[in-house]
């Protein structure tokens, strides 16, 4: 992308931030907040409280000046223009559902675009196609930002990555519920802290940041929550692969998951690759 690009795109994901966060603030006093609306495209439960927020994103894009593919939780994956699509646009309206609901401060939007040149061609676009992620935790205010090949940033500074080695000294935050009896026991057994959020993309930020070491899913997290994430750790010298220690380059498509270790350095990567086999 050159540079009047990123800035399109930059700019469009600040404004879908900034009004996803009104509706969501504004719908409060909704007392059907919680309520689950329908099984969204991808399958699980939509809450009211999602629908304000996808709904307002979409307000945004589809009075943008470009074409482009949508990949959103809610609405699955649909064209919004006339013209031919200039990117993907992959977004979780609202990263940390259940947080949002019970105002636990650690939920917000992620936002990842991967340009393309033929819309054909969206059966091939990988994560290791998206040049822009765009996180921000709506009750912190911190905006993360990365640009493929240029690095990333919390709210406009650079970020410092955690330099620890070793899991035994690690904070660690891992997604038990979707590991089997007994899969964990040693990681739990192994790392010095243990963190559970309930926000996948806020939490990935994390580790970019140095809040955490490492970000762990050994089951099946999906592709869409991890699209803006995992550049924004590995343009901040992080190191994001499966649990195999391959390189992720899954499609970018709303019912692709994966297994993931996002990792602060290669030296604790490696050992916890050496602990989970």
């Amino acid at each position: 992308m050159n540079d009047n690009e990123i800035n399109f795109w930059l700019d469009l994901s600040q404004e879908i931030s900034k009004e996803v966060e009104k509706a969501i603030n504004k719908a409060r006093n909704d007392p059907e907040l919680n309520n689950v609306t329908k099984i969204g495209a991808d399958g699980t439960p939509t809450h009211k409280i999602d629908e304000y927020a996808e709904d307002a994103a979409i307000s945004v894009i589809e009075n943008c000046e470009k074409s482009l593919i949508l990949i959103s939780e809610e609405i699955g994956t649909i064209k919004i223009g006339d013209n031919k699509a200039e990117a993907v646009l992959i977004m979780d309206p609202l990263d940390g559902t259940s947080n949002a609901l019970k105002n636990i401060p650690c939920y917000g939007i992620s936002i990842a675009i991967a340009k393309i040149s033929d819309e054909t061609e969206l059966e091939h676009v990988t994560l290791g196609d998206v040049e822009i992620g765009f996180i921000k935790n709506f009750p912190t205010g911190d905006e993360y930002i990365s640009i493929k090949g240029k690095g990333s940033t919390k709210n406009g500074e650079a970020m410092t990555i955690s330099s620890i080695p070793k899991v035994s000294e690690a904070t660690v935050s891992t997604y038990v519920y979707r590991a089997k009896e007994g899969e964990l026991d040693k990681l739990c057994t192994s790392v010095r802290r243990m963190r559970l959020m309930g926000a996948i993309a806020i939490e990935m930020c994390y580790v970019a940041d140095g809040t955490y070491d490492v970000f762990l899913d050994i089951g099946a997290v999906r592709v869409f929550d991890i699209a803006a994430a995992q550049l924004i750790i590995k343009e901040n010298e992080g190191i994001v692969t499966d649990v195999n220690a391959n390189l992720l380059e899954s499609q970018l498509d709303l019912m692709e998951t994966t297994s993931i270790i996002a990792a602060a350095n290669p030296e604790i990567h490696e050992d916890l690759i050496k602990l989970l086999n």
